[in-house]
C-alpha cells in the first residue's frame, strides 16, 4: 500500500526526533512527557496539573520485562498473538493512568518500542471500530494493521509503524479534524 502524498505537512511531525533523541539518550520520562504534552495535548492540558510524576514513573518500571521482550523485535514479522500477554498488559497499564489514557499510551509504546507499535487517536480507534480503546482493541489494532500494511514500502528515517501512523493521520485524522472546522 502506497502512503497518501501530503498535501500539508503536520508541524507538529518536527517533534518526532526529538522524542527519538531523547530515547536514545535514557531521558525516558522525559521523551513521554513531551510526546503526552504535544501529541495528546488535547486531553493532557486539563490532567497536566494532577499528574503524579511518582506514579507514572512507577507505571514504567513494572513493565521492563515485557518492553524487554519486544525490543528486538519487529512489526513486520512479530507474530502478534505470541506476545498478546505482554501487548495488552503493557497498554492495559499505561492506559488506566488518568493522565495518559488510551491515545497517550499508544503514543508512549511506540517510543518505547517504534519498532513494533502503531499510534493511533480516537479518530482512527473510531476509524477501525475499536470504540472501547482498550487493551482487547488496541492489540486488534496491531494485528489488523499488519494485515493491511504488510506490504508497506519502507522510507528513509521512519519505521513502518510510523509510516502507517503517518498514512492514518493523513487519510483519517486529518479529514475528520478538516470537517468539524
Amino acid at each position: 500500500m502506497k502512503l497518501k502524498k501530503f498535501s500539508k505537512r503536520e508541524l507538529r511531525w518536527d517533534f518526532y526526533p526529538m522524542f527519538l533523541k531523547l530515547m536514545k539518550q535514557g531521558l525516558e520520562i522525559e521523551a513521554f512527557l513531551l510526546i503526552i504534552s504535544t501529541w495528546n495535548f488535547a486531553y493532557f492540558r486539563y490532567v497536566a496539573r494532577s499528574f503524579n510524576l511518582d506514579r507514572f514513573k512507577n507505571a514504567i518500571n513494572s513493565l521492563k520485562l515485557e518492553f524487554k521482550k519486544l525490543q528486538k523485535l519487529d512489526f513486520r514479522t512479530i507474530d502478534f498473538d505470541k506476545y498478546e500477554k505482554e501487548i495488552k498488559k503493557i497498554f492495559e497499564t499505561l492506559s488506566n493512568i488518568k493522565e495518559i489514557k488510551k491515545t497517550g499510551a499508544s503514543k508512549m509504546v511506540h517510543l518505547k518500542v517504534p519498532r513494533v507499535f502503531v499510534m493511533w487517536d480516537s479518530y482512527i480507534m473510531r476509524h477501525y471500530k475499536c470504540y472501547k480503546g482498550d487493551a482487547n482493541d488496541y492489540f486488534n489494532f496491531l494485528k489488523e494493521m499488519q494485515r493491511r500494511f504488510k506490504n508497506i514500502k519502507l522510507l528513509p528515517g521512519r519505521t513502518v509503524p510510523k509510516l502507517i501512523d503517518e498514512h492514518n493521520y493523513k487519510t483519517i485524522t486529518e479529514p475528520a479534524l478538516e470537517k468539524k472546522k
